[in-house]
């Protein structure tokens, strides 16, 4: 039996988890994606993202939002918020990116199923960059896979492309939280992938000060990082970014352009 000081020491503890292998075989890679389905469905995490993504179409309701979701796995948040906009005569193009193809083979089947169109890029995020023009880019459950330097790579990444804000979604880590992530991986899914890499998440997840250093650490102001029950935290960036457009992406220069963003 796990003891309680193994199970939760308090630290931040990441560790590769089994769904990021690059040798998974698809079978199971396709059943742990259906179990985060569940999870992320039972959590509610895409209804507490989209009035987000709503307050930022309203600046600018005659033309399409244009959206990029990063590391988007079989993108069951993209393709709901697809469905919402709908319902709402919003007028939502989505974008999808992730390394896995099976993945995105999923996130097209989805996504025909739901009568709703999603572009698709298979790019790693972090070795390739993001591509441009987009006005939102958004993340969810995904920075707690990555060592401190990448969240901030990353964040200074998604920042420099996109028009009008970014959202990022992410566990916060707590001993609460682990407990009730790992029971909930129990009881939605049958994958033991997700049942060991819900553990790992949790553990491998940032509280919300270390979170919100690690942005200001990349963007050069102070960001928000409010509480999502259950377990996640949610980080809004709305103001529009001056940029230093260069070659290579990844040097870009990043600054506040409006009234509202601390230096």
């Amino acid at each position: 039996m796990m003891s309680a000081s193994s199970f939760w020491s308090g630290q931040r503890r990441r560790v590769d988890e089994q769904m990021d292998a690059p040798n998974l075989d698809p079978q199971l890679h396709q059943a742990a994606l259906s179990g985060l389905r569940r999870l992320n469905r039972t959590s509610g995490v895409s209804r507490a993202m989209f009035p987000h993504l709503v307050r930022l179409a309203r600046l600018a309701p005659q033309q399409p939002l244009r959206i990029l979701d990063v590391a988007s796995g079989s993108a069951d948040l993209p393709i709901d918020w697809l469905v919402r906009a709908r319902r709402r005569d919003l007028q939502f193009q989505i974008t999808a990116l992730d390394r896995s193809s099976t993945a995105l083979d999923m996130a097209l089947e989805s996504a025909r199923r739901a009568e709703v169109d999603l572009g698709i890029v298979h790019q790693d995020c972090i070795q390739d960059g993001l591509p441009s023009g987009f006005d939102v880019v958004t993340c969810s459950l995904f920075m707690h896979h990555l060592e401190d330097q990448e969240v901030v790579t990353l964040v200074h990444e998604m920042w420099r492309v996109c028009s009008r804000g970014l959202l990022i979604c992410d566990l916060e880590r707590s001993r609460l939280h682990t407990g009730l992530i790992a029971i909930a991986a129990q009881l939605l899914t049958r994958s033991p992938i997700v049942h060991a890499d819900a553990i790992a998440s949790a553990r491998g997840a940032y509280s919300r000060s270390e979170f919100a250093a690690l942005i200001e650490r990349s963007l050069g102001f102070s960001v928000p990082v409010r509480r999502s029950l259950p377990c996640r935290m949610i980080a809004s960036v709305d103001q529009p970014c001056q940029r230093d457009v260069t070659a290579e992406p990844w040097n870009s220069v990043v600054q506040p352009a409006i009234a509202g963003a601390t230096p």
